[in-house]
């Protein structure tokens, strides 16, 4: 090997080739072909391409066919053009064949008609030049437009960025319109934000999935009213809340006379309440088996029966469903259905707790104070630095309705304009930091959280095609799917 490196420079539009400690760079605009030639005995340099090449007729198929080439250095005369043949010199260009038609007499003249003259850009203007009307010669004006197409270039591109960028702000205003009541501009927020958006242009089934207080219920209303269904009815029916005995009249709804204490109207469920809108299922990991098997049987067939009904009712209503529990531990228990958990799990979106995103938290405080303050009519109230350090280390277990309920027993009991950490409770004012540490999890289980989060969101951004889900997150296929069966998604 003798050593040689060749390297290609795209944005300064050069090619270099090195050997030994010597370095022969060639200059181009659109393509190019760079030759050294060295002795195959001493291995000293013989020859190196440089600007001028063309007319000097030492291209890389003149040298390969044979071309004697000529000397090149410091003490060489330059290159001398004068009585040469110009098509000698610029081989190739339509604008030099054209000049020398011209000359012989053809009418070809032409002004500022764009012309490659040995790869630059030029605007060439070829005129007759004649003596007592007899043809003895031409004029070609060339105009190097190498800097003006520069510029072009960098303006289109100005202009292009600028375009991209138009994209993006519209993009947004269109993620975010109608999802106001979901705050926070963390980076995880932003993507629950569209997630949310693309969810609420379609009738899939959606799931939420967080723990207690992250605002799964702000998030439904908000998905139904981005929706074309924002006129119809949004029905939140808290099914952890609700009797067993009394969640499947309420939901379906019963006819007259059909059990005991029965009104004798008979009763319109709370689906048929929903009908053409939304029919949000909170806690919808609390509900019994009994009422499981029911649920599942309306997503499946899109069809119920009233309680003590025979006329079977078409579910013209999109369904949302949230819990804070793990679902996938309670199929494993036998307390939830398998079978209704993949009619649920559509498209689902997690609602990260409030410690996984202490960014939004000085947001989320300003945000609330605001609306507190103008509910209890007390005035503007600002949260002190030391305060909202107090907030932004606290671990909040009761996620955003905890720091709601705070910062309002702190806008009560401040006297002045100004919350302070004393008006803080103790538990969060007494140990600023200390209960960051408290419910800390291994490493490992923080690292399968945030895996398992990363399949969920992507799959629900790539509308559960898994194949495209595999290639946004780049995962081997074997990889991917031992995580689906891994965290039951």
């Amino acid at each position: 090997m003798l050593g040689f490196n060749i390297s290609v420079d795209i944005d300064d539009k050069s090619i270099t080739i090195s050997f030994g400690d010597k370095s022969f760079v060639m200059n181009y605009n659109n393509s190019i072909g760079h030759m050294v030639i060295v002795d195959r005995d001493t291995f000293k340099v013989k020859f190196y391409q440089t600007n001028g090449y063309t007319a000097r007729g030492e291209g890389i198929q003149d040298m390969l066919n044979g071309k004697v080439y000529l000397a090149k250095g410091p003490s060489v005369d330059e290159f001398n053009v004068i009585g040469k043949k110009i098509s000698s010199i610029h081989k190739g260009s339509a604008a030099i064949k054209e000049l020398c038609n011209m000359a012989k007499g053809d009418n070809v003249s032409y002004k500022d008609k764009f012309s490659e003259i040995n790869g630059f850009p030029t605007l060439c203007s070829i005129f007759p030049v004649e003596l007592k009307g007899e043809r003895k010669g031409a004029v070609l004006k060339v105009e190097d437009i190498s800097t003006l197409q520069n510029v072009i270039k960098e303006r289109n591109d100005a202009l292009a960025y600028v375009e991209e960028m138009k994209k993006i702000i519209n993009d947004n205003v269109l993620d975010y319109e109608g999802l106001s009541n979901i705050k926070g501009e963390s980076r995880v927020m932003r993507n629950v934000k569209k997630l949310a958006y693309k969810a609420s242009n379609t009738n899939s089934t959606v799931l939420l999935l967080g723990e207690s207080g992250t605002g799964k219920s702000y998030l439904a209303e908000s998905i139904h009213n981005a929706s074309q269904k924002q006129d119809k009815p949004f029905i939140h029916v808290n099914c952890g809340a609700m009797p067993e005995t009394l969640l499947e009249s309420e939901l379906f709804g019963y006819e007259k006379g059909s059990f005991t204490g029965a009104n004798h109207e008979g009763k319109v469920g709370l689906f048929e309440k929903a009908r053409g809108g939304t029919i949000f299922l909170d806690e919808i990991g609390d509900i019994s088996l009994a009422a499981q098997v029911k649920l599942l049987g309306v997503l499946q067939n899109k069809t119920f029966f009233k309680i003590g009904g025979t006329t079977e009712i078409t579910a013209d209503v999109r369904i949302i469903a949230a819990t804070n529990k793990n679902l996938e531990e309670e199929i494993r228990e036998g307390k939830f259905r398998e079978d209704l958990f993949y009619r649920l799990n559509v498209f689902p979106i997690w609602m990260p707790p409030l410690r996984e995103r202490r960014e939004d938290i000085s947001y989320l405080s300003n945000q609330i104070l605001n609306q507190i303050c103008d509910k209890l009519e007390c005035g503007e109230k600002f949260i002190s630095p030391a305060a909202q350090k107090v907030l932004f280390a606290y671990d909040w277990p009761g996620n955003v309705r905890e720091l709601e309920n705070i910062l309002e027993r702190a806008a009560n009991i401040a006297d002045g304009r100004i919350i302070t950490e004393n008006h803080l409770p103790e538990k969060i004012s007494n140990n600023e930091y200390g209960s960051r540490t408290a419910g800390w999890k291994s490493f490992q289980e923080y690292v399968e959280e945030a895996e398992k989060r990363a399949v969920l969101e992507t799959l629900a951004y790539c509308n559960n095609d898994k194949k495209k889900a595999m290639q946004a997150l780049k995962m081997g296929k074997t990889n991917f799917y031992q995580k689906l069966k891994k965290y039951g998604i």
